[in-house]
Order: structure tokens, then sequence, then C-alpha cells
């Protein structure tokens, strides 16, 4: 007997984007938090409430390159990926690179499955709150160039960031 389904939304990205500190914005979970990579070594699931709809968010530990390979235990944290109707992909905006940062989990998911790049994703640029205003905005446009999904920001320190996700995640829990 093998379960289906782990979550509505699964919350992706590299060690230390911040995905248990977005579940735990974002639903009453309390995932532990911690600032050096792989806190998160099983999946933490939380409930989010918006609009009387209830979305059910999977905080999937981090992947790093080489995971469809089984580097770290990169193949156990894909199994749950595939358990995900949908996908936030979480982004630390401070990176360096954000489209190597965001091309090194998306090949790692094509690489695992070819059925994982094609569900439904959401990405978001997170920790806005570390970077000057013209930064983030120069960030974001240089970013969103040929994606063809959106792109949101956050920082889960500001409320309103945080609901505006929310607002959003109706949208790809269905």
């Amino acid at each position: 007997l093998q379960l289906k389904t782990i979550a509505d939304i699964g919350i992706i990205g590299l060690p230390n984007a911040g995905k248990s500190s977005l579940l735990a914005a974002v639903t009453n979970a309390n995932p532990k938090i911690a600032n050096y990579q792989f806190t998160t070594l099983n999946p933490n699931l939380g409930v989010a409430t918006y609009d009387n709809k209830e979305i059910t968010l999977a905080d999937i530990p981090g992947l790093i390159e080489g995971a469809h390979e089984g580097t770290g235990l990169g193949t156990q944290f894909l199994k749950h990926i595939e358990r995900c109707k949908s996908l936030l992909h979480l982004i630390d905006i401070t990176n360096e690179n954000l489209i190597e940062s965001y091309n090194q989990v998306k090949k790692e998911l094509q690489n695992y499955s070819s059925e994982l790049i094609k569900k439904k994703e959401l990405i978001v640029l997170n920790k806005i709150d570390l970077l000057e205003e013209d930064v983030v905005k120069k960030k974001i446009k240089d970013f969103s160039k040929n994606k063809k999904c959106e792109v949101l920001t956050l920082s889960t320190l500001k409320k309103n960031s945080v609901s505006k996700i929310k607002s959003k995640l109706i949208s790809y829990a269905s």
C-alpha cells in the first residue's frame, strides 16, 4: 500500500530557500527552522485556509545537484514531490544566479521523471526583505524573462506578502 497524494502543493527548492518558513507563515505547522542547510530531513505538512478552502502543503527537503541519482536523500525527496498535485518553487532572491538556482532544481526534477516538470508550478522569489527595493525589481525583471509560469515575491516577515501568496495557492491547489 502506497500513499498516492501527500499534498495539494509541494514547496520545492534548494536547501535554505525558506521552505519551512513559508510553511510556518501560511499554515499552523511548526517545522524546525534554522539558518543552515538540511534542517528539514522529512516533509512537513501544513494546512492553509483561505476563503473557507483548505489547502495541504508539503515542505519538501531541499534538492541538491545529483538528487535524481540518490545524492543525499534525493530520490526519497523526489518521490514525495511525485505525490503533490502542484509545485511552489521557492528561490532565495539573494542567490547570486537565480536562473541557475531555478534550473538546478528543474534539472533534478526532469532527470528523475519527466512527469514532474509537467506539474503546475508557481515560482516565488523569497527573502525580498534582505535586499534594496531597486535590486529586487531588477532581479525580478531579469529572472522573469521567458518564464512560462507566474513569478511572485515574498517576505515571510510581512503579513501582506504572506496573504498575497495564500490567495494564489487556491488556484494552484486544484
